[in-house]
């Protein structure tokens, strides 16, 4: 059941946006943005399937930097649907090679995971 539940939310985000932002994370997905600067956006290739409870994104591509400061957190968009992530270089549902972002240069995605609880 888990995994249907991901197939369907990764068939309906999977080919939004990814924004990574700097600042202190709002509460929740449906919170506004309070001071918070985006960084960068990246575009989504979908997810492949997800088994046991976990799916990840196809190969995100690099994008450019359109600001510059310390990521935190993600934001996934498409339509209506909204999901927020941490962001970090290991152990975060968004891995980037490096959370210092600078205006001008490269944004590496390694992987975006999402998990369902059993």
């Amino acid at each position: 059941m888990r995994n249907k539940i991901l197939d369907d939310f990764g068939a309906a985000i999977g080919t939004g946006t990814l924004t990574i932002y700097s600042g202190t994370p709002p509460a929740s997905a449906d919170a506004a943005l309070s001071s918070n600067t985006a960084l960068v956006v990246h575009t989504l290739a979908g997810f492949a399937a997800a088994s046991n409870g976990s799916m990840s994104a196809n190969a995100v591509a690099d994008a450019a930097i359109a600001a510059s400061g310390t990521a935190s957190f993600a934001r996934i968009v498409s339509g209506t649907y909204v999901e927020q992530l941490a962001v970090g270089t290991s152990g975060t549902p968004v891995v980037v090679n490096s959370t210092t972002y600078t205006q001008g240069g490269n944004s590496q995605i390694v992987s975006i995971t999402l998990t369902k609880g059993a």
